[in-house]
């Protein structure tokens, strides 16, 4: 309980600087300071992802343990996207829900086809 409070009493002192920084509002998306405004777009991966996963259960590459955890995954990576998404994208947000659709499909990818010549139990 100690550590805790330590803990959080440590990161609000990490924050004091921070609230220190000038703010002079919100630039206009024009300007170049605004990511909201430009259309930042991430492919909409959970979809295909999800029906990766069901095609590699159906065919019997993936168990049904595998499949589980990759939705897991997805479900997470979902998650991420709309809270990261509720006030717009800057570059570096997309560049990581980018980077974690990719891995996931690498994934999705390794679990099906690795030892494919062996059958997988259901």
């Amino acid at each position: 309980m100690r550590v805790l409070v330590l803990a959080s009493a440590v990161g609000l002192l990490a924050a004091l600087p921070c609230s220190a920084q000038i703010w002079g509002g919100p630039v206009p998306a024009g300007a170049g300071g605004s990511f909201a405004g430009r259309g930042i777009q991430v492919a909409p991966q959970p979809r295909s992802a999800r029906s990766e996963i069901r095609a590699g259960e159906r065919s019997g590459q993936l168990t049904r343990r595998e499949a589980r955890q990759l939705r897991r995954v997805v479900t997470v990576n979902a998650d991420i996207a709309s809270r990261l998404s509720r006030d717009g994208l800057t570059e570096s947000e997309a560049a990581e829900l980018n980077t974690r659709a990719m891995l996931l499909h690498e994934d999705i990818v390794r679990a099906r086809f690795n030892d494919s010549n062996r059958p997988k139990s259901r």
